[in-house]
């Protein structure tokens, strides 16, 4: 018996992956379940496998993580299980940001809300050759709601289509979802999963009105790219002297990256070289010293949403510059009024 399995999850909005169930049709209800978990899209290549369903179901299979070894102690393996959820987290999180993204950028429509996929959303599914063979059930969760949404026996009395989980369903077209998954592809060569997470966290938080943990997210992001854009720089510096002796050995390079070069020094050399403009300089500036504030504690500073947005928006265009790939951040407000 082949056994294949997936982490899945379910965006914390609803949608046609491709097409819509037709319910003018008076047989679509014999083969409404049937229709919910057909599969509308597949990508597969060396480094994953990535199904949608048609009822926005979206299924990941890493091909690193599923074929880690697994240790034999016990407590080493509650370790293993724990990493290796929360690294097929960053690649979920991962996911639904690029396909958020996509939806802006190809249709020009803000549907998803990107809310962060914990270990309370995501579930394992198996397949045993070929066909769905068991997968948890999340009732902690909305995906609890989705999962019961793909039987005709979790509606009510009211006709499905009238029902809230499918009458305000959108149809993401496929070729949006394609967008989302050549982009997904380069995440892969350039290990850029556990960055791409960091920014889904922080946009969620954001639009829950966690100003505080939105800006100190961001600036993790920030402040790890300016060391990545730091380092760079000194490789491009080093050249051999007179004498074979070379500029930046291993010695200065250890000094140059150490506890002495803050990320404010690090940004103002960029700066001074000409690797970061200007602006971009004032901006990491401006959220340094938002998160100096928020983790001294700081009682005469209070987040604001401005001051979140440049945060994630400077970020971003360190992350563009400096890994040559772009998204759109959602930044629409979830809170209501009280």
């Amino acid at each position: 018996m082949e056994i294949t399995s997936f982490t899945a999850f379910y965006p914390s909005r609803p949608f046609w992956a491709g097409s819509q169930i037709d319910f003018k049709n008076p047989t679509v209800l014999d083969t409404f379940e049937e229709l919910m978990a057909e599969e509308t899209y597949r990508e597969i290549n060396g480094d994953f496998e990535l199904r949608i369903c048609r009822d926005g179901l979206i299924l990941l299979r890493v091909a690193a993580l599923e074929s880690e070894t697994k240790p034999l102690d016990p407590i080493q393996r509650i370790d293993d299980i724990v990493g290796r959820w929360g690294k097929y987290l960053d690649y979920l999180n991962t996911f639904y940001l690029l396909l958020d993204s996509a939806t802006i950028k190809k249709d020009n429509l803000q549907y998803f809300s990107l809310d962060e996929v914990t270990i309370k959303d995501a579930f394992r599914i198996r397949y045993e050759n070929g066909k769905v063979g068991g997968y948890d059930l999340k009732s902690e969760s909305t995906a609890w709601t989705f999962q019961m949404g793909r039987l005709k026996a979790g509606y009510g009395p009211i006709p499905i289509e009238n029902d809230h989980r499918i009458i305000f369903r959108r149809i993401i077209p496929l070729d949006t979802i394609d967008f989302a998954v050549q982009q997904f592809k380069r995440v892969f060569d350039d290990s850029l999963q556990s960055v791409l997470a960091s920014f889904a966290k922080s946009i969620s938080e954001y639009k829950l009105g966690n100003y505080e943990t939105a800006i100190v997210l961001a600036w993790f992001i920030t402040e790890r790219i300016i060391n990545q854009m730091w380092n760079a720089h000194l490789v491009s510096l080093k050249r051999d002297e007179q004498g074979g002796q070379q500029r930046i050995n291993s010695e200065r390079m250890e000094y140059l990256t150490g506890r002495d070069y803050s990320a404010s020094i690090m940004t103002n050399l960029l700066e001074l070289y000409g690797v970061m403009t200007f602006s971009v300089f004032k901006d990491v500036d401006s959220v340094r010293r938002f998160r100096n504030k928020i983790v001294h504690s700081d009682e005469r500073y209070s987040p604001n949403a401005t001051d979140a947005q440049l945060s994630i928006t400077t970020a971003l265009e360190l992350f563009r510059s400096f890994y040559q790939m772009d998204f759109a951040p959602n930044l629409s407000l979830t809170i209501t009024y009280i």
